[in-house]
Order: C-alpha cells, then structure tokens, then sequence
C-alpha cells in the first residue's frame, strides 16, 4: 500500500488589546472607572444569556441572514473579532497549528520515538517493533491531521473516485509486480532516489520550517522581509495576492537541515530505517495535510473498497496469481524509498519473509485510516465551540460602546449599553458557527457551501470524534500484528484497521445521537469558485457526494 498511497492519492489575546483609546491619562483613568462600574452587571447579564441559549432547543434560532454576517468571517485565537458597530470586511489571520504549542510537542515526541528506535538495547528487543510502529503511525496521523485544518487548497476525494480507488490501485501493484518479475534487472533506482529526494525535500522543510520559527520567536530571531516579483503570483489561505514575503535565520537552518538529511538517505540508497521512517512520515503528513475525504459516505466507500483490495493481494493472490503479490512488492529491493516503515528484525525470526532485515509496515497501512481520522477532526472542528473567540468579541464590543458613551452617563446607562453590545457579540460569533455547521449539512438559507468560519486552537479540545480514531486504529494495528505473531502470516492491515476506524464514528455518533449529522456532513474548505462559478460548484458538490 506504501507506494500506491504515494503515487495515488491562538495564542492568547493580549491584555494591552483592553487598554482604553481615549486620550490623555486624564481620559483613560476615567473610562477605565467606567469599565470597572459596569463589569458585574455585564458579567451577569452575559453569564446568564450563555445559559439560556444552552437552555432553548425549541424554537430553533432563525437562521440568521448571510449578508448580516460575511463582514465577520472567522474569529480565531489572537484576532480581533469586529465590533457590533465595526463596518466593511473582516479579514482575519487564519490560526495555523504548525505555529502553535501543540505542535512543537507533536513533533518532539515524533522526532524523540525515532531516537529510541536508535538504541541497540531497543533494536534487540522481539517485540519492540510494535511500540516503534504505533509511535510513528499515531504521530505522523496526528501531525497530518493538524497540518490540514485550515488548508484551503486541498485535493477532496469525490464519491466516484473512492469507488475507482480501489481499481486504480490493483492495476498498479500488479503492473509493478510484472515489472519486478519479468525486468528483475531493470534498474530505476537513480530516478526513483531523485523523485525521493525531491518529495522528501519538500516535506522536511515543510515540516522544520514552522516549528523551528515558533521556536525562533522565543529568542526574538530577526526577520527580513522581502518584496515579491509580481509574475509569481502568490496567494495565501485566503485567496488574497501576497505581494512581500519574510526570511528568518530558523528558516535557512530549516532549508539545510532538510536537504541534508534528504541527501544522507538518498546516498544510503534508503537504507538507514531511521532516516527512511522519518522522511516516509512526514511524506505521508503531507498526504493527509493536502488530500482529504468529502464526507463520511465517501469515506466508507474508500476504506471498505481498500479493505477488499487489500485482502485480496495478500490472502487471494496466490491462489490466483501463484504469489502473494502485496508481500513480493512491499519486500522488493529492485524498488526501494520511503514508502514503507521499517524497524530491524530480530535473527531468528520465522514466517514468510523471515529473510527479509526488516519488520515493515506500509506507508498506505498509515494514510487510509488516516483519512478517516482527518475527516473526523475536521468534523470536530466544524462543531467546535470558540469561548475565546466569543469572550474576545464581547471585550472589544465593551470597548467600543463604553468609549463612544458621554462621560456624564449613569451607571444604569452604561450597563444597558454594555450588556447589548456584549449580547450582539457574543451572538455574532456564536450565529457564524452556527451558519457554519448549517453549511456542511446542506441545510444553510444562502445555498452555499463555502466556509466562512475557520478553525481555531478551540477543536484542540473538543475532539470528539478524531481521539477515538485514532484509539481505534492503534488498537487495529495491535490485532494486525498479534495475528501476525500466530500465524507467521503477512496480514492485510486494512482488515483490522478500517472496520475499527469506521466503527468507532458510529458509535460515537450513535451514542452522542449524531447519526443524521455525521451521515449529511459535507467537508465545505475547498477554495471559493471563482465569480459566476458558484452554480457550477455546487452541482459538481452535488454529483461528488
């Protein structure tokens, strides 16, 4: 499945943003006393109008109309969310996790369980190979899935193509299975180490680049800005043109580090396993950062589909074929890169491809199951509710109508004030997830389908659906190789991994109630159509589904 998979598929606001804007000491000194009168009561009244919205489930809220709320987009963590009275566009900075905390612990612990595999006492260990494996495929999913939150520009598999999948991907394995068998001295390494070299390339960068500027920003590393040539064309999440890039130290350390490692593994022709393991996970984080699931009907039909072409080319192929095709491929040594997972085997070891140095686990075996898992927090992140976001609002909401107030206003005046720019606010953001979630259920008033609230460091806690994804598939890959320990049989992974990653979406959706959501659910990031492209769009979304 490894080289299939390839070939185919906030920080917190500061407090200096409630510092006031009238001028002179005098001023400041003075609206600060009334934002401090004003507090409990505001405090109250907001307090009290979260619980009644918690409380009213019928009547539903209207809808609330499009054009009353595409002057405020998306509120993520560290923005500034507009006012009830702010006027024209809202464009805010989308939270990015690759910049966040998370993420530098992400790959800490990515980065530290390739060292362990290092240690010889590790390497001598029978069943250490398991541990190694669950490590890197939970991180390398994880990571993926995080990466992929807010990408716009993604490639979304269609209902068609998921059917096809499976198709597609026999007619490859086989090919290269009669290439192997009948041109054994076909020699394609020198192009193949180049093509891997490249994407691999592309993928350390991609991954050192964002974690080691989060790190840079700590010792406050300089930053040159540039202006960009006009021919280049160059957009950012949001569809706008970027005119000026930036270059920071971390970044030409990011550039070396990465094309030096790519370099080692190429000259090594892919033989080191910690430097393949490294470069095959962050190729296949890539996959699921720029690759991703239309929807959970879509994702059944890709999996099931996959777990049949899988059984087949490991558990059918000999009888029809006279070899087990999938084993011959993932063993090859006519073919080698980072399409596979490998941890040295123990001497002694027994069962098919004992000779074989390498226990192994393939590339596809991470990302399928993988897809699943993308979809889930992507899912998760549609229903996320941002408190922050909200709370954040309602303080410059505060700001706002506070500071426009005469000085000479009562307290009961004040407090009228406040409390209804605070509700408005507050009921801004909170009817932006709203009309979110309506969007990608296919139920919203305006028809569309395009996002207009993205996600923020809010769905780090809130996952629903994605952790038990991911139990689900660490608990298929213990059954995959425990099996493997009895029969001395290569397993077809995707047998025990897809209906457990499936399995687990619907019972926590038939548990929490969510069948109907989770089956009308519509990932809407894909790029906004271009003017007079709408209709098109959406009747493509239609047929895609």
């Amino acid at each position: 499945m490894g080289l299939l998979t390839v070939a185919l598929i906030g920080a917190r606001a500061p407090a200096q943003r409630l510092g006031l804007a009238a001028q002179g000491s005098r001023a400041r000194h003075a609206l600060r006393s009334q934002v401090q009168q004003a507090a409990p009561a505001v405090c109250g009244v907001v307090g009290k109008h979260e619980r009644r919205r918690a409380r009213v489930a019928a009547p539903p809220r209207a809808t609330p109309e499009v054009d009353d709320l595409e002057c405020s987009i998306a509120v993520p963590a560290g923005s500034r969310p507009p006012a009830s009275g702010d006027k024209g566009p809202y464009k805010p900075t989308i939270w990015r996790w690759e910049e966040s905390d998370d993420a530098v612990r992400a790959y800490l612990a990515f980065f530290g369980i390739l060292l362990a595999g290092c240690i010889p006492a590790v390497q001598g260990n029978r069943y250490a190979d398991l541990p190694y494996f669950l490590g890197l495929a939970s991180m390398t999913i994880y990571i993926g899935a995080h990466r992929g939150l807010n990408a716009r520009q993604r490639q979304q598999i269609s209902f068609k193509e998921g059917v096809l999948a499976p198709v597609a991907a026999s007619v490859s394995l086989f090919g290269l299975y009669l290439l192997l068998k009948y041109f054994p001295d076909l020699n394609i390494q020198t192009l193949l180490n180049a093509y891997f070299w490249l994407l691999g390339s592309i993928s350390l960068i991609g991954a050192f680049g964002p974690t080691l500027r989060t790190l840079g920003k700590s010792v406050q590393q300089p930053v040159w800005r540039f202006q960009l040539p006009g021919w280049m064309q160059v957009e950012d999440e949001q569809g706008e043109t970027v005119t000026h890039g930036d270059l920071a130290p971390t970044d030409l350390l990011s550039a070396a580090a990465a094309l030096t490692i790519a370099t080692l593994d190429a000259y090594a022709n892919h033989g080191n396993f910690t430097l393949n393991n490294m470069i095959a996970c962050l190729i296949a984080a890539d996959i699921l950062q720029l690759v991703g699931l239309k929807s959970f009907r879509v994702a059944a039909v890709l999996l099931l589909g996959l777990l049949a072409y899988d059984v087949f080319w490991v558990f059918g192929s000999p009888a029809v074929v006279g070899d087990n095709v999938m084993l011959q491929v993932a063993t090859s040594e006519v073919v080698t890169g980072p399409i596979r997972l490998l941890f040295p085997r123990v001497p002694g070891s027994i069962g098919e491809a004992a000779d074989f140095p390498f226990s192994l686990l393939g590339l596809g075996d991470v990302a399928i199951p993988g897809l699943l898992a993308c979809l889930a927090l992507r899912y998760d992140a549609s229903r996320a509710v941002d408190l922050r976001a909200r709370g954040i609002a309602v303080a410059n909401a505060l700001q706002d109508a506070l500071g426009a107030m005469d000085k000479s206003a009562s307290r009961r005046e004040m407090g009228e004030v406040a409390v209804s720019a605070a509700e408005s606010a507050y009921d801004r953001v909170a009817d932006l997830e709203r009309e979110q979630q309506l969007r990608t259920q296919g139920l919203s008033a305006s028809g569309s389908s395009e996002t207009m609230y993205y996600a923020s460091d809010a769905v780090l806690h809130q996952r629903t659906y994605f952790t038990p994804v991911l139990q689900a598939y660490l608990l298929g890959l213990v059954v995959a190789f425990g099996v493997n320990a009895v029969t001395h049989m290569g397993q077809p992974a995707l047998l025990y991994l897809c209906p457990l990653t499936l399995g687990s979406v619907l019972v926590v959706a038939a548990s929490r109630g969510d069948l109907g959501k989770i089956w009308a659910y519509t990932d809407t990031t894909a790029a906004p159509a271009a003017a007079g492209d709408g209709k098109k769009q959406s009747a493509e979304e239609g047929q895609d589904q």
